[in-house]
């Protein structure tokens, strides 16, 4: 969860500040830090890095998905192959509230023994038909929500009933705007409203989960809006025009942690790659999306993305475009393994400058340390 004295956003800073400082730190210390935790001679303190190893920064980026409901040594084995940043938990990982609890510690342990951070434990609770954990009385479907005290109070009450669990981080809200019949507003995922109004009920779902103790994902930015099939399993989605994004820019005041993006083909702005595999689109949300973030990509690992580019071209694709943590669900087993060993390749064979992954993996650290030890 978030650490009580930290839930208030940094003012006066952005990440890029913070982040341009610590990369001063790490080139006027380079010569003397350790490359790994167990060297043992004093520097990894002042390492903003903590000495990570290469294959320790690049697993840093992803945030993972995996089968079972506890630790085995199929995941003990994950953990000492990727060195995964975060783990996303879906149902097939919950089985009540003593399990998941205890699941997540074994986790968090995991992750302390490989790296000595923590992770981002990661679900989508959106209310309604989209929830992970039942118990939690989270019932009201964002279609629902009428205002902006009723988003920001079972916010609240989400973040709390999450943190408690040892969850830290929610990929929501869904800020993309709805069209009747498509495969959002189908399961009531999306805000009813104009765009201002959209706006105004996703801050106060990003200020309602943070106060209840849980980093928010925005998204899909700039939006999965009129697409009436599954573009996760049934074909590329593609779009001619952007969607309206002020919904977007107007819930970024509120300060979301993580800005997610969304995997379809906008022709206006990239007509040959999806919006998170292309650098022009990472380059647009950017510089229209104002605020202090870190971009995660949706799904990597669908069964589109892998027909259209190959699992490792896709997530080499997203990593160079700019997007900070890459999603990979882990539904198919593997995955996980097979993203992380493409990416660390790319960046051997000098695909992807180390300097860009440690830029980004500096800007992961210093939101971690907003969480509680």
């Amino acid at each position: 969860m978030i650490s009580p004295d930290r839930k208030k956003r940094r003012s006066g800073k952005s990440r890029a500040a913070v982040v341009a400082v610590l990369l001063m730190a790490l080139v006027l210390t380079a010569a003397g830090c350790a490359r790994s935790q167990q060297d043992g001679d004093g520097n990894g303190d002042s390492d903003p890095l903590r000495g990570l190893t290469l294959e320790q920064k690049v697993g840093q980026l992803f945030l993972v998905g995996f089968e079972g409901t506890a630790v085995t040594p199929e995941l003990q084995q994950l953990f000492t192959a990727v060195h995964p940043g975060g783990v996303i938990l879906f149902g097939r990982n919950i089985e009540g509230e003593a399990q998941l609890e205890r699941l997540i510690q074994d986790l968090q342990g995991l992750a302390r023994a490989d790296s000595g951070l923590p992770l981002f434990i990661a679900v989508d609770q959106e209310g309604g038909e989209v929830v992970r954990i039942g118990w939690l009385g989270d019932g009201t479907p964002q279609g629902q929500v009428e205002s902006a005290a009723q988003a920001y109070d079972l916010a609240l009450a989400r973040g709390r009933g999450l943190s408690g669990l040892g969850i830290n981080l929610n990929l929501a809200p869904v800020l993309d705007m709805g069209q009747p019949g498509d495969f959002l507003t189908r399961y009531g995922r999306t805000f009813p409203g104009s765009t201002r109004q959209v706006g105004e009920l996703g801050a106060s779902v990003i200020s309602g989960q943070r106060d209840g103790g849980v980093f928010s994902s925005a998204k899909h930015f700039p939006g999965y809006g009129g697409i009436t099939y599954d573009p996760e399993n049934e074909r590329l989605a593609v779009l001619p025009g952007l969607p309206v994004i002020t919904q977007f820019q107007a819930a970024a005041e509120a300060g979301p942690e993580f800005v997610m993006t969304a995997n379809v083909i906008y022709e206006d702005i990239d007509p040959e790659l999806p919006f998170t595999l292309s650098p022009t689109c990472i380059s647009y949300l950017r510089t229209n999306l104002g605020g202090d973030y870190l971009v995660v990509s949706d799904d990597l690992a669908t069964a589109v993305l892998k027909q259209a580019y190959g699992l490792e071209g896709t997530v080499t694709r997203a990593a160079q475009a700019g997007v900070d943590v890459l999603l990979v669900a882990g539904h198919e087993a593997g995955d996980a393994q097979a993203a992380f060993t493409a990416l660390a390749a790319a960046v051997r064979s000098g695909t992807i400058s180390e300097d860009e992954i440690d830029r980004r993996v500096s800007g992961i650290l210093q939101l971690k340390e907003e969480l509680s030890p």
